[in-house]
């Protein structure tokens, strides 16, 4: 989430929100031991704790050798209401690769006029926006120079609820802060229309800490701290990242788009179905070893032949195991899927063609 650097307080609503049109919060709250005497090896404080009886695993080393990569964002957009007629924002985000490019949310630079970014050495660069992703709240910057510290990229699928996860980021304009929680649910949709599933934590995260990563133990990002859900503007032990294999896609599209190859700024592929596990009972009486329920069907979907009561078992040949897993099929497909149904015990096989928005 972002913060804005004149309005402070109650910035969030009582809901899951990425504090639109100024800053959504996201990042965790655990002090990193900076002390000389207690810097262990990179090895041994990664390890990851499969006893539940173990102590709280020791983060500093993921502090130290990925917190240079994490950096901290200003934005400057215009403001008639203000004094001298602009407004400020702070965000985080991190470099995922050594010639400066970086990801962090779309709500932290949208509408910006100017956006700066600030590593822990010290240094600031004017930073561009190459593209964004609004449906995904994905922006991809870029700062002039090689050589810059990166993050290493996790997959989000080998973690499981109740694993430890770091965050580091700038709540409140607080650089480089290090928070910590357990994952507490994955493939969280959070509206119906939302292209994104996304990792839920405990991980205390407050303004300013949007756009910045969430690590595993191993000191890989699986995700980018996003949103909170609060009464108060303040962090109430729900927080929500995306996972970083979808924004690491929308980072990929971004980029080729910007080279003139493809992507609209923005799109996201869309097939129009509303889904749900199946029960049990209905796996039993659809005779459905796996796949997922259609509750209703509309547009490309629709168009496909594909109505509510059909179960979505396979796409583009890869067996659909679950919702997440589906939305993020989808999300990565080209412009046509084919997509394998079993209906009243039989399969069918279908074409749709996706629509982008």
């Amino acid at each position: 989430m972002s913060i804005s650097k004149y309005r402070r307080g109650g910035v969030i609503a009582g809901v899951a929100v990425a504090l639109a049109g100024t800053w959504a919060v996201s990042h965790h709250r655990a002090s990193a031991d900076e002390s000389d005497s207690a810097k262990p090896t990179l090895s041994a404080s990664m390890q990851k704790v499969d006893d539940v009886k173990a102590q709280a695993p020791n983060f500093s080393a993921i502090a130290a050798k990925y917190g240079p990569a994490v950096v901290h964002i200003e934005v400057v957009k215009e403001n008639p209401d203000s004094a001298d007629g602009h407004s400020g924002a702070l965000g985080s985000g991190f470099i995922v690769s050594q010639d400066g490019y970086i990801l962090t949310n779309n709500h932290v630079v949208e509408d910006a006029d100017e956006v700066t970014v600030k590593l822990t050495d010290g240094r600031t660069f004017p930073a561009r926006v190459i593209g964004t992703n609004k449906a995904g709240d994905v922006a991809v910057l870029k700062i002039g120079g090689s050589g810059f510290p990166t993050v290493k990229i996790g997959n989000p699928e080998n973690s499981h609820v109740g694993d430890w996860v770091v965050a580091i980021g700038s709540p409140y304009g607080l650089d480089n802060t290090v928070t910590s929680g357990i994952i507490s649910a994955k493939s969280r949709q959070l509206s119906e229309d939302s292209p994104t599933h996304m990792i839920q934590t405990d991980v205390p995260v407050n303004p300013g800490n949007s756009g910045g990563p969430l690590f595993n133990l191993d000191g890989e990002v699986i995700g980018i701290n996003s949103m909170i859900y609060s009464r108060t503007g303040g962090f109430q032990g729900l927080s929500f990242a995306i996972p970083i294999d979808e924004a690491m896609h929308m980072k990929d599209q971004i980029v080729q788009g910007s080279n003139g190859s493809q992507l609209a700024r923005g799109s996201h592929p869309r097939l129009g179905v509303a889904v749900r596990p199946l029960t049990e009972d209905e796996a039993q009486q659809v005779g459905a070893d796996g796949g997922v329920l259609v509750v209703r069907a509309a547009g490309p979907a629709r168009a496909a032949g594909i109505s509510a009561g059909d179960v979505i078992v396979a796409v583009n040949g890869v067996e659909v195991r679950d919702v997440g897993q589906l939305q993020r099929m989808i999300a990565r497909a080209d412009d046509t899927v084919s997509i394998v149904l079993d209906r009243d015990g039989q399969q069918v096989t279908v074409q749709a063609e996706l629509a982008q928005g």
